[in-house]
């Protein structure tokens, strides 16, 4: 499986509408722009948080993953199950050049990172330019639809509650029609996360390899 696809994609989505929402433009009505603004509006209020997310994949085990968020400055994953994969860490946060991807393996004591562009971030996300490929729109009240997202997913649901109006539920669609599943299972917002916090990888890896991102966003 894809991981870096599939963890990022889905993790970085919403967080993705946040940072490019002002350039989103909704092909069905005034109405969904206007909702979609009244969102953002609400997310601005989110400095941090905290998630632990259950990631669902049709025949294929489930992956628990905590999620720690510091908005404009980085964003972690940590993989908690199966013990195959526990302890694995992807982190994205923000440098001079531009966005660090750090993705740690502890059973071979090794990080790889990549450095790159931040524009290249929608690029993940969208397909191209996101202003004129993204679709939005609210098939429910609380439920915000994207579609012309980049490869491995073409459509995904994100499912709106609490306070903030944050996903608590995502449903993404791949191109053939497999729909993977992210829930979120526990969150915190605002509750005092610092950049070491999302930085801090145990034990230190005796390993560091540069790597190139693949041009696809894969």
């Amino acid at each position: 499986m894809n991981w870096w696809s599939v963890l990022l994609l889905l993790a970085l989505v919403g967080i993705g509408v946040g940072l490019f929402g002002p350039y989103l433009l909704p092909s069905e009505d005034q109405r969904a722009l206007q909702r979609l603004n009244e969102v953002l509006q609400i997310w601005a209020g989110v400095q941090d948080l905290e998630a632990r997310l259950t990631l669902r994949r049709p025949g294929e085990p489930a992956l628990k993953i905590r999620l720690l968020y510091l908005t404009g400055l980085a964003v972690r994953l940590e993989i908690e199950e199966p013990e195959g994969l526990a302890g694995e860490v992807y982190a994205l946060r923000t440098i001079s050049e531009g966005l660090l991807l750090v993705h740690y393996r502890p059973k071979l004591a090794l990080g790889l990172e990549a450095r790159f562009p931040s524009e290249d971030l929608a690029a993940l996300i969208f397909e191209g330019n996101p202003s004129s490929t993204i679709k939005v729109s609210w098939p429910k009240e609380d439920v915000l639809r994207l579609r012309g997202l980049s490869a491995p997913f073409s459509q995904a649901d994100l499912y709106l509650a609490g306070e903030f109006q944050l996903p608590h539920r995502i449903l993404a669609t791949s191109p053939d029609g497999v729909i993977t599943e992210l829930e979120v299972e526990e969150l915190q917002v605002n509750g005092g996360l610092e950049l070491r916090d999302l930085l801090l990888l145990e034990p230190l890896p005796t390993r560091w390899i540069q790597i190139p991102v693949p041009q696809d966003g894969a």
